[in-house]
């Protein structure tokens, strides 16, 4: 029993070490650059679901 106890607060470690690590990067904003991207496919998939089956030929 004592190794998986070790193995389990061991995780907890990690767990608590990724957390703390990436917090910061959770919490900052995304950049305009990415948002003009995720608007531009969303832009295109609006388009494609239609059902006009892409006159573009559906990749760039």
């Amino acid at each position: 029993m004592g190794k998986e106890r070790r193995k389990s607060t061991l995780k907890e470690q990690i767990d608590e070490n990724l957390r703390r690590a990436y917090s910061e990067t959770a919490e900052e904003a995304v950049p305009e650059r990415f948002l003009k991207l995720l608007e531009e496919l969303r832009r295109r998939e609006g388009n494609s679901a239609g059902g006009t089956g892409g006159e573009d030929g559906g990749e760039s």
